[in-house]
């Protein structure tokens, strides 16, 4: 007979150490209103406006969402402008 010992679970396990002190990337980016009027969106969990003409400077998290808070006349409000990626760093998004 095979002692219980064979059949107990590991005491041993080892967690990635990068895992538990990984970083957020962020990423700096633009939004433009081309619309010619003025936009409400909502970034990740915050709203803002941005003036027709306007550019507003952010840094956010990749992975962040950007979605229209507020329908216009030619977008319904919930439509996704963009989610954020590593390679949008330093662009600017033009929102017509």
């Amino acid at each position: 007979m095979a002692s219980a010992a064979v059949y107990a679970a590991p005491t041993n396990i080892q967690s990635p150490v990068h895992a538990m002190y990984a970083k957020t990337q962020t990423v700096k980016l633009a939004l433009r209103n081309d619309s010619g009027s003025q936009l409400q969106v909502k970034v990740g969990e915050q709203v803002m406006s941005i003036d027709a003409g306007r550019i507003v400077a952010l840094k956010v998290p990749v992975g962040t969402r950007i979605v229209l808070n507020a329908a216009t006349s030619t977008r319904q409000a919930g439509e996704l402008i963009a989610e954020v990626n590593s390679s949008m760093d330093n662009a600017t998004v033009s929102i017509k």
